[in-house]
């Protein structure tokens, strides 16, 4: 099987909250899931082509795509207190809200392999060298290279059934595409029901040691 190998580089913070959790507390997920990596392709196309439809055709080539992510040996998690304004439900105007968010810094380069259609990888690899974000629009990336290859190298992670987490691993939900999506649930300006497009999988992760935490941080470092 053919990989499409993206070395992803974030010259700042990437923030993307786990799902289902609280908006308000929002926990940041330490990898890139499937569903995200997925919608950052297929929103890049239609950025970059100026069409909808070819948005929905690059959705055919990898809604199904396997998706693995090799992280740096460090992960850095950050919480954030954030004093924001929030608008009022009934009434004009807006009130103050507290929140908190987690950003993540990664100490090198992030490394995504999508297992996706042989007739679909150069009009794939062309639309991800142009992602410009990765999740929240304030997830800045720059993709580094891309490239095709037959070898995955070690330390790769596959989002799991949660049956399938191996022992002993720090365990997070993620999202991907159900094999019964259909792009009008996925786009944002489509008038139909979208239903449930996605199925919940977990990235099993396994550390080398404990975290190191401060107050407002922690370290996680990868096996």
């Amino acid at each position: 099987m053919k990989w499409l190998k993206l070395v992803v580089h974030f010259p700042s913070f990437y923030s993307y909250r786990i799902p289902e959790y609280s908006s308000q507390y929002a926990l940041a997920l330490p990898l890139i899931a499937p569903s995200t990596i997925k919608l950052a392709i297929i929103s890049t196309a239609i950025r970059i082509s100026g069409k909808v439809s070819e948005g929905k055709k690059i959705f055919g080539y990898i809604r199904d795509a396997e998706v693995g992510i090799k992280p740096p040996e460090r992960i850095t998690v950050n919480s954030v207190f954030v004093k924001r304004l929030k608008k009022k439900k009934d009434q004009g105007g807006f009130q103050e809200s507290f929140g908190v968010r987690e950003y993540i810094h990664f100490s090198g380069d992030i490394e995504v392999y999508l297992g996706i259609p042989d007739e679909a990888m150069e009009k794939v690899k062309h639309y991800a060298k142009h992602i410009r974000y990765i999740g929240t629009s304030d997830s800045l990336a720059y993709i580094k290279s891309v490239e095709l290859t037959k070898e995955l190298p070690q330390g790769v992670i596959f989002p799991v059934a949660i049956s399938e987490v191996p022992p002993g691993s720090h365990i997070y939900p993620v999202k991907d595409f159900s094999s019964k999506a259909t792009f009008e649930q996925i786009n944002p300006y489509s008038s139909k029901n979208r239903g449930k497009p996605y199925e919940t999988k977990y990235y099993p992760l396994k550390l080398s040691r404990r975290p190191v935490e401060g107050s407002n941080w922690k370290i996680l470092s990868i096996s």
